[in-house]
């Protein structure tokens, strides 16, 4: 009698082992087919591209951009070396509009004119610098571009602080009577002369100082920050400068990626960007990027140097997008 209750106590267990069992694998099949999906869908709806011309009128850029194979863009405004912007037509905004809506690229991102300087010690070019950062801002409103990317300054030997608290008092003047939903991103610099923002501590203080904190973000470049100081060459290094820069500027503040590779090493405080793959920055660090959930939905664009044979943004691209696993 013993005997046959083991027996049928023990082939309870062996029915419940197998059962268990083949829910287990339903599950893992299940989930294997969901991460396959999920993967697909992480390659169709990630935000990654390059800086491209305007010539010819900004829908152009558009299709520039999905030539190469971009999702996001970033452009300028204007010729990135001159002070005034000429005011938009209703048929130019119209058609960018039209254009974007109608393509593959789902977000454009500005970069200022290289000669806008807030943090100026001049009051002329810091005058130039208010009255061009607004036009910039408005055209930005007036075509849709949620982002509007700032180098903070150089404060011209002025000293750190006088050049911080100035940026923060031009960026109010900016946005005080803007209505617009562009944000401006501080960008990070490498500390190349007496520029500012190659510290996530004076971004902080910029965004501190200023009343209209809420519409001010933060760009990250990985040239720059590298440059910087900020090592992000090992997954251990490349995740305590993600942690610092969260604990100091939060991770909800930022806005956009540069992707550049540098020709200068870590600390250098030299501004020269490279090439994916081909510089000082490991290609792990722009694979660890790449497949950075925090990163998922922010705007990744390359800045690196035209090759000879001008194909350089299609390969970078194509390699950015064979990093994710």
């Amino acid at each position: 009698m013993i005997l046959i209750i083991k027996i049928y106590s023990n082939a309870k267990v062996i029915h419940k082992f197998n059962y268990l069992l083949l829910k287990k694998i339903y599950f893992y099949h299940t989930i294997k087919k969901y991460l396959k999906f999920n993967k697909k869908d992480l390659m169709k709806n990630i935000l990654l591209g390059a800086h491209v011309s305007i010539t010819g009128g900004f829908d152009k850029a558009i299709l520039r951009g999905e030539e190469i194979g971009c999702t996001a863009i970033q452009i300028f405004l204007k010729s990135s070396r001159t002070w005034h912007a000429k005011k938009l037509t209703l048929q130019e905004i119209e058609s960018f509009k039209a254009a974007q809506k109608n393509s593959s690229i789902k977000i454009v991102v500005a970069h200022c004119s290289y000669l806008i300087n807030i943090a100026s010690s001049s009051n002329d070019t810091e005058q130039k610098s208010v009255k061009a950062l607004k036009q910039e801002l408005e055209i930005c409103n007036e075509l849709g571009v949620p982002y509007l990317v700032l180098h903070p300054g150089s404060h011209l030997k002025a000293g750190e602080d006088v050049g911080i608290e100035k940026i923060a008092k031009n960026l109010d003047a900016v946005l005080e009577n803007c209505d617009g939903k562009t944000m401006i991103l501080l960008e990070i610099m490498a500390g190349q002369g007496t520029n500012i923002g190659y510290k996530f501590e004076q971004l902080k203080q910029i965004r501190h100082l200023c009343k209209h904190k809420n519409k001010v973000g933060i760009c990250f470049d990985t040239c720059h920050a590298f440059s910087a100081g900020y090592d992000i060459s090992t997954p251990k290094s490349y995740e305590k400068v993600w942690e610092e820069f969260d604990k100091i500027l939060g991770l909800k503040n930022l806005k956009a990626i540069h992707l550049n590779d540098s020709k200068s090493p870590c600390g250098s405080k030299v501004d020269r960007h490279e090439n994916i793959g081909n510089g000082t920055i490991p290609l792990k660090t722009f694979e660890l990027i790449m497949n950075d959930k925090r990163f998922s939905d922010i705007p990744k664009i390359l800045e690196t140097p035209e090759t000879s044979s001008g194909d350089n943004y299609p390969k970078e691209i194509k390699l950015l997008k064979s990093l994710i696993k």
